[in-house]
């Protein structure tokens, strides 16, 4: 007899299913399934401050709240959300996208996402059946530094400013344990504000090691009393600042005298233009998110 060949059963859509299982006393619960629309996924966008504006969110970085966000579908409709979003019961294929508004402070950059390397807004979307895309969008802000100079800390108002606690002792001891050092490279303790302020006068280049040691005191100070944050981003050294300053400390410790010609003189001439940049009140990104208002 002729064996009959049966054609392959056709296999229905799979549609998204939720399985609830638990237990009880130790004994499994049925399982149960509820079928949804099969062809439905959703998009979730969420926006993150970048503060080392690399264009990905680390550990620690926050979430911001209040940033309008748009998700076009392909009709061309539109639906508006506030930063972390959820848009479900999408039909499945291209065509979607998701733009972040722009605020009324200029002082903000997108970092994410990127395509090809570089920040795009609106960003497409294709919408995976039973499951969730989710984009994120980072900015960071900018502000100035808030240091002071040179000149601020040789005058009246930085010796005033030094001595807010009633004393000097505090801030010279904290200069002391620094790898300043002087013209000839020898090491500089200040063991009062004469002598602090005749050495930052007198700082020169001759010996980059000199210049960079009164850059780092000036910085050093503004951040001891608070006109600037150690923890915020500068983008030319890509570091923080507190990062910055033991970079310099650390410089100086091993090469106390640069003149012309020696190796590390460039280096450090870097490094003391950006901690001048910075006592200047250079822009920095600040640890924490700055003001933003929308239409």
């Amino acid at each position: 007899m002729k064996s009959i060949t049966h054609p392959p059963h056709r296999v229905p859509a799979i549609a998204c299913a939720v399985l609830a299982l638990g237990t009880f006393a130790g004994t499994a619960l049925a399982q149960t399934a509820t079928t949804v629309n099969p062809y439905a996924g959703s998009v979730v966008v969420k926006k993150f401050y970048d503060a080392n504006a690399n264009g990905v969110r680390d550990t620690g970085e926050p979430f911001l709240t209040g940033w309008p966000m748009t998700l076009t579908l392909p009709g061309g409709a539109t639906s508006t959300k506030n930063s972390t979003a959820t848009w479900s019961g999408l039909t499945g294929g291209s065509g979607y996208s998701v733009l972040e508004a722009t605020p009324l402070q200029s002082n903000w950059v997108q970092t994410a996402p990127r395509v090809g390397g570089v920040p795009v807004n609106p960003k497409n979307v294709t919408v995976v059946p039973c499951k969730t895309v989710t984009v994120y969008f980072g900015n960071y802000c900018k502000k100035g530094s808030g240091g002071h100079t040179l000149g601020y800390w040789s005058n009246k108002n930085g010796q005033d400013r030094m001595n807010d606690g009633g004393e000097l002792a505090t801030e010279l001891g904290l200069l002391a344990s620094l790898n300043l050092v002087g013209a000839t490279g020898a090491a500089f303790d200040p063991l009062n504000y004469d002598a602090f302020r005749a050495w930052l006068l007198g700082g020169n280049s001759v010996n980059m090691a000199y210049m960079l040691s009164v850059q780092l005191a000036a910085m050093t100070l503004n951040v001891e009393t608070g006109f600037v944050d150690g923890d915020a981003y500068f983008l030319p050294c890509k570091c923080t600042l507190n990062e910055l300053m033991d970079d310099a400390n650390a410089s100086l410790g091993l090469y106390p005298n640069t003149p012309s010609g020696h190796a590390q003189r460039d280096e450090q001439a870097t490094l003391k233009n950006w901690l001048d940049q910075l006592n200047n009140g250079a822009s920095i990104v600040p640890a924490t998110p700055c003001t933003r208002t929308f239409y």
